[in-house]
């Protein structure tokens, strides 16, 4: 007997849950058939679409361009690079003045001067040698050393400065000189 009553609550409750799963789904069916929530939207827009008479814009017609057919017998190409060049270079040289780029460069020159730091500087067989630090190391910058990436070249040296001459390009392209300094600084 206590085996048919597990049975008839087991039956119970699965037939329980089968009805319950129903009623939800019948829910979800009812809801989905409801009236949609954007009708007024769509009633507004239906309603612009009504009232509105689009204007057709009238385009004028284009007008008729004149071919052109260019004959390049015994004309110069306007696209020969070597005259091309030619025009640039003499543009380029009106000051006269060209840095030597085919110079090896000297190891002070990968540093801008604002990073580099006069300490001292000592008299060694009757010249003025700087003491330069550049990345925590002393260089030895003589008269004639290049230093800085704007092709600086030092002029001067005294106690206290190096007096430096850079080649810069200015705005037209052309090459001008630069007078900079690096001045003895205290410890840091």
């Amino acid at each position: 007997m206590k085996r048919l009553r597990h049975v008839c609550n087991r039956s119970c409750d699965c037939a329980s849950l089968i009805l319950i799963k129903t009623l939800g789904l019948i829910t979800v069916l009812l809801t989905g058939c409801s009236e949609a929530p954007d009708n007024d939207l769509r009633t507004w827009m239906s309603d612009i679409r009504r009232q509105s008479h689009p204007v057709p814009v009238e385009v004028s017609p284009r007008p008729a361009l004149e071919e052109f057919h260019y004959q390049a017998s015994g004309r110069l190409d306007p696209f020969d690079i070597t005259k091309i060049s030619a025009s640039l270079v003499a543009e380029l040289n009106t000051t006269g003045l060209q840095p030597d780029t085919r110079r090896s460069r000297e190891p002070l020159e990968s540093f801008p001067l604002d990073s580099l730091r006069l300490v001292g500087s000592i008299r060694r067989q009757g010249q003025v040698v700087a003491l330069v630090e550049a990345d925590k190391i002393i260089h030895q910058v003589h008269l004639g050393s290049h230093l800085g990436p704007d092709m600086g070249k030092v002029i001067a040296i005294s106690e206290g400065a190096i007096e430096i001459e850079e080649v810069v390009q200015d705005v037209g392209n052309t090459w001008a000189k630069r007078r900079a300094r690096l001045v003895l600084q205290e410890k840091r």
